[in-house]
């Protein structure tokens, strides 16, 4: 092929040469024999020249066919489809793999419009995507089902540029359709894993919770059994009370009515003295005055008493119960001292508590998981402290944040154990008395609040667990 160019171009050439000798006869004649070879070699070299340069054009034009061929098998077989789409939504060009995703052979695909291949019910998903791309001339991108002809569908991820025309109107689109199915299908899969993990995390919690309630049973239940006590006492007092009351009011009642009849006669009046008599000493058996002055007393203890259980029960269901997976507003001083109540028989008998509350807003919460936090504090602190001891527990607002301080003078804590006790199951309690999760599952609360929950612990002074939690979650 080479050679037959060659020898195309020295003919050409030389026909050129002798058409220009027999035009001009007298161009050969004038010129001196020396000047006569020098033009001969001249001639020569530029015609090297001429092949030269003929040789490069025919390089660069195969370089160029291969380019092209290389580009054409990059559009037809890239991993995403190609689509040339007109001003109307039409389609005027796909690669190969734009056709296979959609089942159709790419010749029948031309001239249809695009949204034909689109399901349904995200048709207008792609009019505002095309409709974007026409109003801003800037690149849109969206996600849709598309339909192939078999009927299954898949997830695609369309990335669209516009094509302008010398008006700078859209000329065209050139869309790359990306099939995103398995990706899709990743997702909803860790969907499920998040949902999963969710309510792993909410059974942890509530065992966890449940694992504090059963280590405080005993002592809610003397908090119980003490009102209960004195209420079942009172009540049997109250019940002889009565008794003694209305023996008295028979008395008063058999009186009342003879006593018209037997004031008419001496013997009449002699009987109602006698009566009198043992009324009297009926009063002072029973000693109404007393009973008149106990009873109210008694009355009173008992409501206490009730209101006291009532209360107990209120906190520890609430305590208790799993409660919603819902953000509310509360008040955290409240939620403190609903806290406090249910854990007070395991403080009382060696702790003073100090509060020192200050004015806070209303916190953006959960508030059932917050006291369960509060609970594991205040029941380790009172742990801490083997004989006597003070726990103080201070609030504040602070720059958007609410800032919550629980300290005990209790053993502390050593410096080598500070970095582990968020961990899960690091307990240095006995067994039988701490899961290991406590502050693990309050350190996870926490920072699900965006929060943050620090400690300072010195051996021999005591602990303090600073808690801060953004009062808009």
């Amino acid at each position: 092929m080479k050679k037959v160019k060659n020898k195309s171009c020295k003919k050409e050439l030389r026909e050129r040469a002798e058409e220009f000798i027999n035009k001009n006869p007298s161009a050969i004649k004038e010129i001196p024999p020396g000047d006569v070879k020098k033009l001969i070699e001249d001639l020569q070299i530029h015609q090297v020249e001429l092949e030269m340069q003929n040789e490069e054009l025919r390089r660069a034009q195969l370089e160029l066919e291969a380019a092209r061929d290389k580009y054409s098998d990059l559009y037809d077989f890239a991993p995403v489809g190609y689509f040339t789409i007109s001003d109307k939504g039409m389609i005027l060009e796909a690669n190969l793999t734009g056709a296979t995703m959609l089942g159709v052979e790419r010749g029948l695909l031309i001239g249809n419009p695009l949204y034909k291949f689109i399901n349904r019910d995200d048709q207008d998903i792609f009019y505002h995507h095309h409709r974007k791309l026409i109003e801003t001339k800037n690149k849109q991108t969206c996600e849709l089902r598309f339909v192939k002809k078999d009927g299954s569908q898949f997830h695609a991820q369309m990335e669209c540029i516009p094509v302008l025309d010398e008006n700078r109107n859209l000329d065209r689109g050139r869309a790359a359709v990306t099939d995103i199915t398995e990706r899709k299908r990743a997702e909803a899969r860790l969907q499920v894993s998040e949902e999963e993990k969710k309510k792993i995390e909410v059974q942890l919690y509530q065992s966890e919770k449940m694992a504090s309630v059963g280590q405080l049973a005993a002592g809610v239940a003397h908090e119980i059994n003490n009102p209960t006590g004195f209420i079942s006492s009172n009540l049997n007092t109250l019940a002889d009370y009565d008794k003694d009351t209305w023996s008295l009011i028979a008395q008063y009642r058999a009186l009342i009515s003879g006593l018209k009849e037997a004031m008419a006669t001496e013997e009449g009046r002699a009987h109602i003295s006698e009566k009198l008599d043992h009324i009297a000493a009926l009063e002072k058996e029973i000693d109404i005055d007393f009973i008149s002055d106990d009873s109210p007393n008694l009355i009173k203890e008992c409501k206490e008493g009730a209101d006291r259980i009532k209360k107990i029960v209120i906190d520890l269901k609430d305590f208790a119960h799993p409660g919603e997976e819902k953000l509310k507003y509360a008040d955290i001083n409240r939620s403190l001292d609903s806290t406090l109540n249910v854990v007070w028989n395991e403080l009382k008998y060696k702790v003073t508590v100090t509060k020192e509350y200050g004015d806070l807003p209303e916190v953006e919460c959960y508030p059932q998981q917050l006291n369960q936090v509060f609970m594991n504090l205040l029941v380790n602190a009172g742990q801490a402290i083997e004989k006597q001891g003070e726990i103080k527990i201070a609030t504040r607002a602070m720059d958007g944040k609410v800032q919550i301080a629980i300290s005990d003078s209790g053993s502390g804590i050593p410096k080598e154990q500070l970095s582990k006790i968020f961990d899960p199951f690091f307990t240095t309690k006995e067994v039988g008395k701490g899961t290991g999760l406590g502050l693990n599952v309050s350190y996870n609360i926490i920072e699900k609040h965006n929060g943050t929950i620090d400690v300072e612990s010195e051996l021999g002074k005591g602990t303090t667990f600073t808690i801060r939690i953004p009062v808009e979650t």
